[in-house]
């Protein structure tokens, strides 16, 4: 019942922090001229993955669960694929685009000091963020879709635009995604490295 009510907790609070970002750019680049025009239409293909992901892993793993218990292997495999498989990869796109969205839109942003405390909060923000992206991408069996989207990441958080000496700083939103794509990669690295691959946490006997 609670992972029910999710995507109403979820894509009001992502379209929040959206609209905020948005709203405070001041840059005078024309709103129809890239990244502005393409966040709006990144934001909008996000929430559809978000909701068709996270709809399709709810439904897909109630049944997987019942033919279990019927020992019919033909459609528990069937559900599996869509459980496991393709909902996950579905919902975590959608997850990382709402990133991408964002840091399109803080490129209006003009630059703004932060002080020592603001930024310990960006980075404790983006540690969870890195929790839970990493995680669900080890458990989600993701893995081969979080490195690329995590260099991806990084690139569009640290790009031609980005002046390490200014908006490492300045801005909120592409100093968080930095460091939590960043942190993603190590961590996710680690894990291959530790057990020579990627096993679930599920499979060490974790949960």
């Amino acid at each position: 019942m609670l992972d029910f009510i999710t995507p109403f907790t979820v894509i009001p609070v992502a379209f929040l922090l959206y609209s905020r970002i948005f709203r405070i750019g001041s840059d005078p680049m024309p709103p129809t001229e890239f990244p502005n025009h393409a966040s709006k239409i990144i934001l909008g293909i996000r929430i559809i993955l978000y909701v068709e992901g996270h709809g399709l892993h709810l439904s897909a793993n109630s049944l997987a669960r019942l033919f279990d218990k019927v020992q019919n292997p033909e459609f528990f495999d069937a559900t599996y694929l869509f459980d496991e498989i393709i909902s996950h990869y579905v919902w975590d796109a959608g997850v990382f685009l709402i990133s991408i969205a964002m840091i399109f839109a803080s490129y209006r942003m003009l630059p703004k000091s932060r002080s020592p405390q603001n930024l310990c909060l960006l980075c404790a923000g983006a540690s969870l963020y890195v929790f839970s992206f990493a995680v669900n991408g080890i458990e989600g069996q993701t893995v081969v879709f979080v490195i690329p989207a995590a260099i991806l990441g990084v690139v569009a958080s640290a790009g031609e635009r980005f002046k390490i000496s200014q908006d490492l700083t300045t801005n909120p939103v592409r100093v968080f995604f930095l460091v939590a794509y960043l942190l993603s990669l190590i961590i996710v690295a680690y894990w291959g490295i530790r057990y020579s691959g990627f096993p679930q946490f599920s499979d060490l006997g974790w949960i």
